[in-house]
């Protein structure tokens, strides 16, 4: 899923219902290789209606549960009170990520979503806390257009995004850590 400020560059008829845009699954390949979730933890992919993050991994043999609003299930409104996961791993609706960070930081031990660099511009996030536990940001060396990709051939086209994995560790009570992840090999020359 992409988000609102990219959404508001086209036209109410062209943006994708509930600002959904599936994960290009280059970016779940490289989120495997940081060896972050193990294949014991229990995790929840709540916006997994593509079920481009779930399926990967599950096909490896990790113990993922896709929830997502098309199959009668929304994250935000669905009650989690008796529940506990590991991890939470998405890639949310950009228009509503720091609910989605609020709410997944309460279910989980850790939680690693897709998001946009310049939401570290925002006072409001740093004041009301949504960047307590942030640990690491795995920045993206390349812009990646989110609603033009070839998941079958593992390539992207270039877009105007700058994204990241942001990983939350509840324990962690540091200041985050800046990587940079290599997807240039993936990028689908024009």
């Amino acid at each position: 899923m992409s988000g609102k400020a990219y959404a508001n560059k086209k036209t109410l008829e062209e943006r994708n219902p509930n600002d959904y845009y599936k994960t290009p699954k280059v970016l779940v390949v490289e989120l495997e290789k940081l060896n972050l979730i193990k294949k014991t933890d229990k995790v929840l992919e709540p916006c997994g209606e593509a079920k481009q993050i779930s399926n990967y991994f599950n096909s490896l043999g990790y113990n993922f549960e896709e929830k997502d609003l098309i199959y009668g299930n929304d994250f935000l409104k669905d009650d989690y009170s008796n529940k506990h996961y590991d991890w939470v791993a998405t890639n949310p609706p950009f228009s509503c990520y720091d609910a989605f960070v609020e709410k997944s930081k309460g279910i989980a031990d850790n939680v690693i979503m897709i998001g946009r660099t310049n939401y570290f511009g925002a006072y409001n996030r740093y004041r009301n806390g949504l960047w307590n536990h942030l640990k690491t940001v795995y920045i993206f060396d390349r812009q990646i257009a989110y609603d033009r990709f070839d998941e079958d051939e593992m390539k992207f086209k270039c877009g105007c995004l700058v994204t990241a994995w942001f990983h939350w560790d509840m324990k962690y009570e540091g200041k985050p850590s800046i990587e940079i992840l290599d997807i240039q090999k993936y990028l689908e020359k024009s």
